[in-house]
């Protein structure tokens, strides 16, 4: 754990104030944890419990990467809402796809530059979920990769998921979306969530690296497509480099850690407050009505959204 704050609840702020309140102040635990979410943790397991062993036993990482996901399976059969057999052995069968399609396509390549990072770092550099941590406009805060790797030229983290738009990843054509929310009021704060991941990531990684390397957050989806080739599943992986997104926007996201930071520091978590009263985002708290409060958890006890509930119009 880091003692400042994690991108997941920076980003958490982003979404809505009240939320984080919610989850990280008052402790309460909505149903968070959604199927979708178990199996992206499930697939990250599996991949570095394959790299971790090839590093200490000299094993098949594609071949014990398999292992561990028929090891951890039925736990995960027994926690997920399978409505028939048949869609618990189709989801395997896409699991068991996206990790062929990684060890095809980049397993061994990405474990040789793991062997150059734990050179580099010495350090942990495999997880699942490392935690990095970097200091920003006086901000201590973290971030979770799933493993580390490096080159001549770069060192870079990994976040593995299933899909890119799962996991909020912004399209590669969406370079400003830092500024369209911030500067312009678009309400894309889990996107956005995501380039204050790579912020993190970045100047976390920079503390292992010579004058002339980079340091980035690359986002790795191991199921981006899938099809079937004579009755089986196959899967094509995508990896998206989340440098692309900085370009322009490290001050913009560097003010928006301060901001989020400073506000909890505050105790500030009326949403009316922290959007509406404030000049830093030039929304308003009516577009998180109308794009997150019917998706949380915590909803049915929000202070906000019941007020709202009970207002006649006369």
């Amino acid at each position: 754990m880091t003692d400042g704050l994690t991108a997941q609840e920076l980003s958490t702020y982003l979404l809505c104030p009240r939320k984080y309140e919610f989850e990280h102040v008052t402790g309460l635990t909505g149903d968070t944890q959604q199927n979708q979410d178990r199996f992206r943790q499930l697939l990250r397991k599996a991949i570095c419990t394959g790299h971790s062993k090839a590093r200490k036993n000299d094993a098949d990482p594609h071949d014990t990467a398999l292992e561990a996901l028929d090891s951890t399976w039925e736990l995960y059969a027994d926690a997920t809402n399978h409505h028939s057999t048949q869609q618990e052995t189709t989801e395997k069968a896409r699991a068991r796809a996206g990790i062929d399609a990684y060890f095809d396509t980049v397993g061994a390549a990405h474990l040789e530059r793991i062997e150059q990072a734990a050179t580099i770092c010495g350090r942990s550099v495999i997880g699942p979920n490392i935690i990095l941590t970097a200091e920003i406009q006086g901000q201590q805060v973290g971030v979770n990769v799933d493993y580390i790797m490096a080159g001549e030229s770069q060192i870079v983290g990994i976040r593995l998921t299933d899909r890119m738009w799962g996991s909020k990843v912004p399209y590669e054509s969406s370079d400003d979306i830092a500024e369209n929310h911030f500067d312009q009021g678009e309400y894309e704060p889990e996107k956005v969530g995501t380039v204050i991941r790579a912020r993190i990531a970045e100047e976390a990684l920079s503390q292992y690296m010579s004058s002339d390397m980079e340091s980035e957050l690359t986002y790795l989806s191991v199921l981006e497509t899938t099809f079937e080739i004579s009755g089986e599943c196959q899967a094509e992986i995508e990896q998206r480099p989340m440098d692309q997104f900085l370009v322009d926007s490290r001050q913009t996201i560097d003010d928006a850690i301060a901001w989020i930071a400073g506000n909890i520091s505050d105790e500030i978590y009326s949403p009316e407050e922290a959007f509406d009263n404030q000049d830093y985002w030039n929304g308003s708290f009516e577009q998180v009505v109308e794009n997150s409060c019917k998706y949380c958890p915590y909803a049915a006890g929000c202070q906000e959204k019941i007020r709202r509930e009970v207002i006649f119009d006369v």
